[in-house]
């Protein structure tokens, strides 16, 4: 199953594009013990490799995600960011608020957020060295009794409004208040503007807030990492193979 249908949000580099039933939490329970782990980092970076050098042989062994029950849903994101010198900036990043089924999703989401994140151009080969993936999986939600019922670092968050004839939704991952600075007010005037409201942020307003607060497991790695935990480097090999093969393939030529 593919991602379903997603738009674009925010502005900050710690935003994500969000599929289109985001804003709705689904009826189906979520798993909240689950932990992101080096295993499916390992396969985003399998995901892509496929991919990009078109070689089945590219990725591990499915058994990485053996430990994943094909019954388990959760909410998830998928995160690539760029390393520029000593700094890292947002490559791509998609996800979605309502469960699926993670086993299957989190290969969708690393292909979808590397190469379909429409504020981007497609990651290419000779970009990946420079990548560094994040998995985030999103547990524990719970209703807030108002939208300042969560604690920064701890929580993100989603709201959802009506307001002057008009419904708004948005939301902000857990990392994102903190990443900026803001505190609690501040982070409900980003998320309100975020979600389109350009209005007063009144009293009114902010009573109208139905806001729910969830937490992040999130494992990152980098492409170095990924090589030394595979145990090879699977573009040079690839690319060595294809170099090799072409030579073997003019010298019989020189022989019909």
């Amino acid at each position: 199953m593919s991602p379903s249908k997603e738009h674009t949000v925010g502005k900050h580099g710690s935003d994500i594009k969000i599929t289109a039933e985001s804003g709705v939490l689904s009826s189906v329970a979520i798993t909240n013990d689950l932990t992101a782990t080096k295993e499916m980092c390992i396969h985003c970076f399998n995901i892509i490799l496929q991919d990009l050098l078109q070689d089945q042989t590219a990725t591990l062994s499915p058994s990485l995600l053996d430990a994943i029950s094909p019954e388990t849903e959760c909410p998830l994101f998928v995160t690539w960011d760029k390393k520029h010198q000593s700094d890292y900036s947002l490559r791509g990043c998609i996800g979605t608020l309502a469960p699926r089924p993670l086993k299957q999703a989190l290969g969708d989401y690393a292909a979808t957020s590397a190469f379909r994140d429409n504020r981007f151009n497609p990651i290419a080969i000779n970009e990946v060295y420079d990548l560094r993936v994040g998995v985030s999986l999103l547990v524990n939600y719970e209703l807030c009794q108002n939208c300042f019922d969560w604690e920064v670092g701890v929580h993100g968050i989603i709201i959802k409004f009506y307001f002057g004839g008009s419904h708004y939704n948005a939301t902000f991952l857990p990392e994102v208040a903190q990443q900026q600075g803001w505190s609690q007010q501040d982070t409900i005037s980003h998320l309100v503007h975020k979600a389109g409201y350009n209005g007063v942020l009144s009293t009114d307003l902010l009573a109208a807030i139905n806001c729910n607060r969830y937490q992040s497991s999130k494992q990152r790695m980098d492409f170095i990492e990924y090589k030394n935990i595979v145990g090879k480097d699977p573009i040079s090999d690839a690319l060595g193979e294809r170099s090799a093969n072409k030579k073997w393939r003019g010298f019989f030529q020189n022989f019909s």
